[in-house]
This record gives structure tokens, C-alpha cells and sequence, in this order.
């Protein structure tokens, strides 16, 4: 399974309650442990963009619709992200290491 990307911006004013939300949500991740998945949230540093990454092994299902946390998250991106609503886009691994 390819590797899901994604990535936008948000309003100046958001950025805080987007960090506060991907805090938020990945310490939900932390306590729900779900297996079978890998997940990166990272910032470009002193911007307003944003990009998260998702591998999944195969087979398993995208645990992250059932974590209440991780639902909060998309809420506020939506809330203040800027340009195109963001959507998952499908990126092949060419090269990693103890990633996908």
C-alpha cells in the first residue's frame, strides 16, 4: 500500500490550534496504540504548512476515524486550512529506512 501524504496551510491566526490539535491527537494515538501503523506529522519550520504521512501494512484499516483525538484534528485543519481542502495523496516509497 502506498504511503498517504498530506499537506496544506493554514491561516496565521490557526497555526497554534492546529499544533495544540496534532498534540492532542497523537497522544491519543500513543494511548490507543494501534498496530499495523505508521504516522508523521510534521510543520515546515516558520511556515503555515503543514504535511502528515500514513503507511499502513497491509490489510489493516485506517485506525485513525475511530480515535476521537484524530477526528478533532481534521475538524480544526478544515476550520483553518487555506487554499484547496486538503486530501490524501498516494506517494510510492522508492528508498526508506524502518519506514513503509
Amino acid at each position: 500500500m502506498p504511503v498517504l501524504m498530506i499537506r496544506y496551510q493554514v491561516a496565521d491566526e490557526g497555526v497554534a490550534e492546529v499544533v495544540e490539535a496534532i498534540e492532542t491527537a497523537f497522544a491519543a494515538v500513543a494511548t490507543e496504540q494501534p498496530e499495523g501503523v505508521r504516522y508523521a506529522y510534521l510543520r515546515r519550520t516558520g511556515s503555515t504548512e503543514f504535511v502528515a504521512l500514513l503507511d499502513l501494512d497491509e490489510g489493516v484499516e485506517n485506525p485513525l476515524p475511530g480515535i476521537a483525538a484524530a477526528r478533532q484534528l481534521q475538524a480544526t485543519v478544515a476550520r483553518w486550512a487555506v487554499g484547496p481542502a486538503p486530501t490524501p495523496q498516494p506517494l510510492d516509497v522508492l528508498g526508506a529506512y524502518r519506514f513503509g
